[in-house]
């Protein structure tokens, strides 16, 4: 005779198993994303679990795996989201004009690799204060209340991007004019 796991029954049972399994996923996560991405891939995996419990197959015990797949997928959607992101930014940023001259256009889509490649590597709440800084145009304030961070920390975090893109070969003056003080 199988045993079935009835659906979880409301918020209980969701942080039973978010104390039983929660910290393990969590710290699986850390080690292949940042900690806050890791946080939210970890809450959206238990929402996840409690709307489909009924459809995990009872048969296989421990609902751990399950919630590592759910955990991993969630994740790996995450990556293929940015990775648009990313490509959808580097074709954002280049301009379209067709009376360029050819060679200024191999430097400006040398540039905007370069700037894309500098916002790859920072920080994902650096980049985001970078993006609604530059192409929202929000002011400090306003991208301290839309990050809920203090406005000192948008002071440094933009500090810290504009330090790195300066630092950044390939990238011309011009560009590091436009993230603006």
């Amino acid at each position: 005779m199988t045993t079935t796991h009835p659906p979880p029954d409301g918020p209980a049972e969701l942080g039973a198993l978010f104390d039983l399994h929660g910290r393990r996923i969590l710290l699986y996560l850390a080690r292949r994303t940042d900690l806050q991405t890791a946080e939210d891939v970890l809450g959206e995996t238990f929402v996840i679990a409690l709307t489909r419990w009924d459809t995990r197959d009872p048969e296989r015990g421990d609902p751990l795996p399950w919630l590592f797949g759910i955990a991993t997928n969630l994740l790996r959607r995450h990556w293929r989201s940015e990775a648009r992101a990313r490509r959808a930014l580097a074709r954002a940023a280049e301009p379209d004009l067709v009376d360029d001259d050819p060679s200024d256009r191999v430097d400006r889509e040398r540039a905007v690799r370069a700037v894309v490649r500098e916002l790859d590597r920072m920080r994902p709440a650096v980049r985001d204060t970078v993006l609604l800084h530059a192409w929202a145009e929000l002011t400090y304030e306003q991208i301290a209340a839309a990050t809920g961070v203090p406005v000192g920390t948008v002071r440094s975090r933009l500090n810290r991007a504009r330090a790195a893109l300066r630092a950044t070969p390939d990238l011309p003056t011009t560009l590091n004019g436009e993230l603006r003080a």
